[in-house]
């Protein structure tokens, strides 16, 4: 099958055709990234513009089409702004797990296989979106989506608890330093 059979597929904006007339009321949004995030101003109600913005929303699935990674977006990726760098896969086919197709798209060496044939360019490599869109695409039976998705899921958690503790252990050592310095 092919994976504009099962998810609606759209690309993010250029940021730079995001237009905010005269008088009209803007807000600062962050514009979505793996690394590192910026903000923009844009109309504060979007949805009333005549231009097609597209906003993080839950269940969505995020491709970089020049680094080839796909996260699925967090509660904390809702409302951002999504550049044209990705991919925006909303998963319509009831037999298909999100969570899973997620780490299919990052991890699956058949996916990566997959890839290598559209790739298009010659210095940055990169995957046109209507190619991508006609990418043929093999998935198991939905209960074991459902328990790899899960999995990966938990893992991605983990790795952020894992990180949350660092940062903390961190400002625990600075406080304990700068409090043994102050009372010498």
């Amino acid at each position: 099958m092919r994976l504009e059979d099962i998810a609606d597929i759209t690309q993010g904006i250029t940021l730079s055709r995001i237009r905010v007339k005269e008088n009209m009321e803007t807000e600062e949004r962050t514009v979505y990234s793996f690394e590192t995030e910026s903000k923009i101003q844009v109309p504060k109600d979007i949805e009333k513009t005549d231009q097609n913005i597209p906003i993080i929303t839950d269940d969505i699935i995020l491709f970089n089409i020049t680094s080839y990674n796909a996260k699925k977006a967090t509660e904390k990726d809702i409302g951002k702004i999504v550049p044209s760098n990705y991919v925006i896969i909303r998963v319509k086919d009831k037999n298909v797990n999100t969570d899973y197709l997620a780490w299919h798209m990052d991890q699956s060496e058949s996916f990566k296989r997959e890839l290598n044939k559209l790739k298009q360019g010659s210095t940055v490599l990169s995957v046109s979106i209507n190619e991508f869109r006609k990418m043929n695409i093999k998935l198991p039976k939905l209960s074991l989506q459902e328990k790899i998705g899960r999995i990966n899921d938990l893992n991605r958690r983990r790795e952020e608890l894992f990180l949350e503790r660092q940062k903390l252990i961190e400002k625990l050592l600075m406080t304990i330093n700068e409090e043994e310095m102050q009372n010498g």
